[in-house]
């Protein structure tokens, strides 16, 4: 983690997804000015309705521009494919042409099935889902800016993701089951050590990162996890294809006016794939240092007790 002075003082920064998990970690070790669309009283912050007239003017000054804002609404494409492309495209058009652009982009570009493990930013790209495929193309959007730096970010976790508490809930419950064998590797990492990165590319990052933490197996996972909790590990299992299945079906249902599915297609793509990275470029370049992820389990386990024990 940054400790001391936040880092960029000495130059005008620009943050986009302020007020998200990720952001918010971010303008903890960065001095940067926050675009909103509402209020939200931060330090600096710049209420704006992000269309390129208002952009164009803000950033005039801009030396470095943090672009996390998007969206992982894979249950409403268009709304989605808006966040994650159209806003992309409207932060480059308004950017200077001598400024850098750091831009959160994901592993989800290379597809479920890596066409090498581990993989690294000269693996071949696969798109294979909506959401991966909006990250794509905002990638290439940004990389036709001169100065750029595009991270390629695992599956975040840590303090604030509540998400995974269902999942914890499970665990402590003896309803989890893995998906398939167990033996497929998850890259999870910790959202400091990605707001880590950030701070460490300002005016250095150059190019295309893989970001990721530890791959540990899936049952290994929930061993740590099951182990923290005082419980025992997932012993029951479903097949890959029907749980993808079960999850397309909970979709369809909620867009028929149904209930919002517990997990999604792209949520047992997570899980369930064998899917582990090579973070060399970003170790050497950056000094990129992703945490156990042991460690993390375990500090997301206390999280979940205090919110149950608040209760």
């Amino acid at each position: 983690m940054i400790t001391g002075q936040k880092k960029g003082r000495d130059r005008t920064i620009y943050l986009t997804g302020a007020t998200g998990r990720l952001g918010q970690a971010v303008l903890r070790r960065v001095d940067a000015i926050p675009l909103v669309r509402k209020e939200h009283k931060l330090q600096n912050e710049i209420v704006t309705d992000f269309s390129p007239r208002q952009l164009k003017g803000i950033l005039n000054d801009a030396d470095t521009i943090l672009h996390i804002a998007g969206s992982i609404q894979t249950l409403d494409e268009a709304l989605m494919r808006e966040a994650n492309v159209g806003l992309t495209e409207k932060i480059v058009q308004a950017a200077p042409d001598n400024c850098q652009i750091i831009f959160a982009s994901s592993i989800s570009i290379y597809g479920k099935k890596l066409a090498k493990i581990p993989a690294d930013e000269k693996t071949a790209t696969n798109p294979d889902s909506p959401y991966s495929r909006s990250k794509f193309d905002a990638e290439r959007i940004v990389a036709a800016h001169k100065d750029h730096c595009i991270f390629r970010i695992g599956t975040i976790y840590g303090p604030g993701y509540e998400d995974y508490h269902k999942v914890l809930s499970y665990i402590e419950k003896g309803k989890m089951r893995m998906i398939g064998n167990g033996s497929n590797r998850i890259p999870f990492i910790h959202v400091d050590d990605v707001a880590d990165a950030f701070s460490q590319a300002i005016d250095k990052g150059r190019g295309t990162y893989v970001l990721s933490g530890e791959a540990l197996m899936q049952k290994e996972i929930y061993s740590i996890a099951a182990k923290a909790l005082g419980v025992n590990p997932p012993k029951d299992s479903i097949n890959l294809g029907a749980a993808m299945l079960i999850a397309g079906g909970q979709e369809l249902l909620y867009r028929l006016g149904g209930k919002k599915p517990t997990l999604t297609r792209e949520h047992i793509s997570i899980l369930g794939y064998d899917r582990a990275f090579d973070c060399l470029k970003a170790q050497k370049e950056l000094g990129f240092s992703p945490r156990s992820l042991e460690h993390g389990i375990i500090e997301m386990v206390r999280e979940y007790r205090s919110k149950k024990n608040s209760l």
